[in-house]
């Protein structure tokens, strides 16, 4: 169960994620999505990822027209839910592009919370966060981010793609971003997005 402290610890974080997510100035193809992760620890193991989607400005505008419903340029109260829904339903296969790792375990889907969205210089960002079952030692854990159709893009964004909230004092703990990889599971395509932590303390 996720605690109500960490629950309000992890919307603040959230609210920074997407204040943190970038401009789509630079070219890039439009069927992608540029990613930042955000790791949320307690007590020396990961309690949850954050994570964020910037969508292409065609998309965003498709998103805009879709889902905003009062035509006020935000997503807000009502508008969120079936937003969210969208999401989950063009990542089906997978749960939100989202797997974890635990060795050669696949963990369970986790539980999503704090569903965001804002629109910035016509760009949709989205901003949830994945609780994990139950808090795992970071050492051990591999996330992985794909589309098993294969039609969607993940890129991580070039500047601090990965955050981490909550190290203990003296801890230390080093992401590592692999990208277009092969599948370390034996899956048949290349894994856009890969993190895995090598944490001390």
């Amino acid at each position: 169960m996720i605690r109500r402290a960490a629950l309000r610890h992890a919307a603040f974080a959230l609210a920074a994620l997407i204040g943190l997510a970038p401009g789509l100035s630079a070219a890039h193809p439009e069927d992608e999505i540029l990613i930042r992760l955000l790791v949320g620890m307690e007590s020396g193991k990961v309690t949850h990822i954050g994570e964020s989607w910037t969508f292409d400005p065609t998309v965003s505008d498709w998103l805009i027209q879709t889902f905003d419903k009062n035509g006020d340029g935000a997503f807000t109260g009502d508008e969120l839910a079936p937003l969210q829904d969208a999401a989950k339903q063009n990542s089906e296969g997978s749960f939100f592009y989202t797997r974890f790792w635990k060795g050669a375990e696949q963990l369970p889907d986790p539980q999503i919370y704090g569903f965001q969205a804002t629109v910035k210089d016509g760009a949709v960002t989205m901003a949830f966060a994945l609780a994990l079952p139950q808090a795992e030692n970071p050492n051990d854990l591999r996330i992985e981010m794909y589309d098993p159709e294969n039609l969607t893009g993940l890129v991580p964004v070039k500047s601090n793609p990965v955050v981490i909230r909550g190290l203990a004092d003296g801890a230390t703990c080093v992401p590592n971003v692999s990208v277009n990889q092969p599948d370390v599971h034996g899956g048949p395509d290349n894994i856009p997005i890969a993190l895995t932590l090598a944490c001390n303390g």
